[in-house]
């Protein structure tokens, strides 16, 4: 029987790569990926940087373990509420309320998120601008399966549209979403404090009201 308070090796490796993907996710969010080293990681998350190429291979690794690290929860709540809409509406779907379940979903996590959920949310932010194929191992994500069913549902509600109707369509909304969880301020300095950045619940609102009819047809 294992000591009481001694830990296992697996647990320090288990807490070292915990540490790791914490300062990663923090620096990442700040400074970007190219605006981080490995050296810096090791230094804030006090583990020998050695370790990070042991645990994940390279920068790029690390990067693409912080995407997938809490891609499960956005995309069980994006899912979980797509799929609630679809059942309640049948085959009444609207192309309002398939946005408002995906945008709403998508801002409960930036509301109830604590300090790193919000750093994943910027890092999100810049993958997002990221060119693809820019990092290593993000030439998909793993969000890629839910949007396909965001744009399933936005074809239902809509058989009007042509398929890059919709692409387009998930392509400005994901930018506007993105942009918005970067909280860069912007907003905030234009409108004179009127609008702040970190105000999720405005945002929500006014992204649904927005793209409710982005794919009326004139």
């Amino acid at each position: 029987m294992r000591r009481r308070g001694r830990r296992t090796n697996e647990e320090r490796r288990g807490e070292s790569q915990e540490r790791l993907l914490d300062a990663a996710e923090s620096l990442f969010a700040r400074n970007g990926f190219n605006g981080v080293s490995t050296k810096d990681i090791g230094q804030a998350a006090d583990v020998d940087p050695s370790l990070l190429h042991y645990y994940f291979t390279s920068k790029a690794g690390l990067y693409v373990a912080v995407i997938a690290r809490r891609a499960g929860y956005v995309n069980a709540a994006r899912r979980e509420a797509l799929e609630a809409y679809a059942r309640q509406a049948g085959d009444a779907l609207t192309v309002a309320g398939v946005v408002r379940a995906y945008v709403e979903s998508t801002f409960e996590l930036a509301r109830k998120g604590d300090a790193g959920y919000l750093n994943y949310l910027t890092v999100i932010a810049q993958m997002n601008s990221t060119p693809a194929g820019g990092v290593l191992g993000l030439e998909t994500t793993p969000f890629d399966e839910v949007v396909q069913l965001f744009i399933d549902l936005l074809r239902r509600a809509s058989p009007g549209s042509t398929d890059p109707d919709l692409y387009w369509f998930y392509h400005m909304l994901s930018g506007a979403i993105t942009l918005s969880w970067a909280r860069t301020g912007r907003i905030d300095e234009l409108s004179s404090g009127q609008c702040r950045s970190t105000d999720f619940d405005a945002i929500a609102d006014h992204m649904v009201s927005v793209f409710s009819h982005g794919l009326d047809r004139r």
